[in-house]
């Protein structure tokens, strides 16, 4: 799917991620037209209940009209109404069932159940805040999870951080915690083989209870599977306009050697879908300038093509240089955690999330 010259000019994303030459440089959509787009915040939003400052946003998940969210910091799941103020909370201090010694990882509602993940167990909660039951996913070492998705079912499916499994990256559990079945195919490259599993790390989300959307955190594949695993679609993005542009300037710069200079970075740092769009938040960086920079990309659900990709700027113009997690909120504003000033800030715009 990917070659060894491709993924030797992404192995930048395995070391500290740098800058954008933002503002220089157009970005380009599928059909190869170079444009700027940028989003605005239109407010935002300092601390949650006043004195409840978000130092890094774990995970956010809207069900319903309720957010979830998971930060450091914070033991246990919040549920926040529209003005980001704090209904309820899930678990509490602890090792043990319905415990939390940290920030669950990864949160999940489906139907009228709270899922969360953390350490080597998935805690399950009503929407009341109860406690219902956990069971573990028979880890062997962690951290583990890039996300995880439950269908109507109650199945689970997790993808993995270097793969246990030497053939696949995604992993279904029935509510009980038994493995139904491995699917995701690991690279096949000369690289070593925890290279490999690196490399082939994925986020997951499943859209409409349908089918299981994937995509690779490190190389710019996306994959449509059922909810039974079977490959349904794929999408290589290597080859765009948008990332030929970059993975070309990375390898003008990149070299194998030692202490040589590194290029372009791409990763994904967060996703969010809304209607038949799927979002992309990617971290790009080029050293020579040394920040961190944002960018979304908008991607058509059926056909898999990129559409637009946008600069998020908060609500003075100025650019975001580390988002760490977003959510639409409704179908018409997007709320975007901002990790370098630790606030919210709003995207209201109906002409753009259709």
């Amino acid at each position: 799917m990917v070659d060894d010259n491709m993924l030797a000019r992404m192995l930048v994303v395995l070391v500290c991620l740098s800058a954008s030459i933002l503002g220089l440089t157009g970005c380009s959509t599928e059909d190869g037209v170079s444009q700027e787009k940028s989003l605005v915040a239109t407010g935002l939003v300092e601390a949650i209940e006043g004195d409840r400052f978000m130092e890094s946003v774990r995970a956010m998940h809207k069900s319903g009209d309720i957010l979830y969210l998971t930060g450091r910091g914070y033991d246990h799941i919040f549920a926040l109404d529209d003005g980001l103020g704090v209904i309820r909370t899930f678990g509490r201090s602890g090792e043990g069932p319905g415990e939390f010694s940290e920030a669950p990882g990864f949160i999940y509602v489906e139907g009228d159940r709270v899922y969360a993940y953390r350490g080597r167990s998935i805690h399950v909660f009503s929407l009341e805040g109860d406690f219902l039951r956990s069971f573990s996913v028979g880890l062997r070492r962690g951290p583990w999870s890039q996300g995880i998705s439950v269908n109507n079912q109650g199945d689970v499916y997790i993808a993995s951080v270097l793969p246990q499994d030497p053939y696949s990256s995604i992993t279904k559990f029935d509510s009980s915690g038994t493995v139904i079945k491995t699917f995701g195919e690991l690279l096949t490259t000369s690289y070593p083989e925890n290279l490999n599993r690196r490399l082939s790390e994925r986020r997951i989300t499943l859209i409409n209870n349908e089918y299981l959307l994937a995509v690779g955190e490190l190389i710019p594949v996306i994959e449509k599977y059922s909810l039974n695993g079977e490959l349904i679609q794929s999408s290589d993005l290597s080859d765009t306009p948008y990332f030929r542009e970059r993975l070309d300037h990375s390898e003008d710069l990149y070299s194998q050697a030692t202490g040589g200079p590194i290029g372009v970075a791409m990763v994904i740092n967060y996703m969010a879908t809304l209607n038949s769009r799927l979002y992309l938040l990617l971290i790009e960086g080029y050293p020579e300038v040394g920040t961190n920079v944002n960018r979304l990309l908008e991607i058509d659900l059926e056909s898999l093509n990129i559409l637009d990709v946008y600069t998020l700027l908060d609500h003075q113009g100025g650019t975001l240089r580390w988002v760490d997690a977003f959510e639409f909120v409704s179908e018409d504003e997007l709320l975007v955690f901002h990790y370098t000033d630790g606030v919210f800030y709003r995207y209201k715009d109906r002409d753009l999330f259709q």
